[in-house]
């Protein structure tokens, strides 16, 4: 699987490209094409004989602008606009909670042997359950942290593919610690239950000054979980999370 990240991280797209245009107007990137894919259920082993399943996370594929690097150069340049910021808004009910950020630099600082040093052209995003997010060693516990014994039963890419506009436009301080889109997919705390729609929002953004260049832009496309079950783990009843 980390492969399959990993070629969709630095893959190179061959669709049509968003110009980005300047004139009396202002400066806007045109018709820019994002869109949602692969999403997968991500499911976990439990039990002190392994013989449950529930949901560990659910992760998905963002297609990021695609974007000329003579484009991309000019727009650092003129405004020092160097990255994207994408940030995941869970929405369940008339609750909205913001899950957290990513970003991802108009030209890498990393990369894989064999692979170009090019724009990358997707994300790779995974929502934890809570009981699995803090850290590797909880996702090794037989019986789950926080009696978590959800399995998520229904969930999909939900909306519609829309082109937008992004407007390079008045600079806003950002001060929300985010997480730098690397090799590996960026990982959000969904908390208990993952049930509700996932919408994710994208800015031109100034890392070294940590501010954003105009509004945040929606996708028309959203993950939705429409559903989760509880799985009874016999084996788990009564049993301290870290037991072996």
């Amino acid at each position: 699987m980390r492969l399959f990240f990993l070629t969709f991280l630095l893959a190179l797209s061959c669709t049509k490209t968003s110009p980005l245009n300047t004139d009396a107007a202002g400066i806007r990137l045109l018709d820019v094409n994002m869109e949602l894919s692969h999403l997968t259920e991500i499911q976990w082993s439990v039990g002190l004989k392994k013989d449950s399943s529930v949901s560990q996370s659910f992760t998905f594929i963002l297609g990021l602008p695609k974007v000329t690097q003579s484009d991309l150069d000019r727009l650092t340049e003129l405004k020092n606009v160097d990255a994207w910021i994408v940030r995941v808004i869970a929405q369940r009910g008339s609750t909205t909670q913001d899950l957290g950020s990513l970003y991802t630099y108009f030209k890498p600082k990393k990369f894989l042997r064999g692979h170009g040093n090019g724009t990358p052209s997707s994300a790779a995003i995974k929502v934890y359950y809570a009981a699995a997010y803090p850290s590797e060693r909880f996702r090794f516990f037989k019986c789950p942290a926080f009696g978590h014994n959800k399995k998520i039963s229904n969930m999909k890419i939900m909306g519609e593919k829309k082109n937008f506009d992004i407007v390079i436009g008045q600079v806003t301080s950002y001060a929300e610690k985010s997480q730098l889109v690397e090799l590996s997919p960026s990982s959000f705390n969904g908390g208990h239950s993952l049930m509700g729609n996932y919408f994710i929002e994208i800015a031109p953004y100034d890392s070294k000054n940590k501010v954003i260049h105009g509004p945040f832009n929606r996708l028309g496309e959203y993950v939705e979980v429409a559903s989760e079950e509880s799985v009874h783990v016999p084996s788990c009843t009564g049993v301290h999370p870290e037991r072996d």
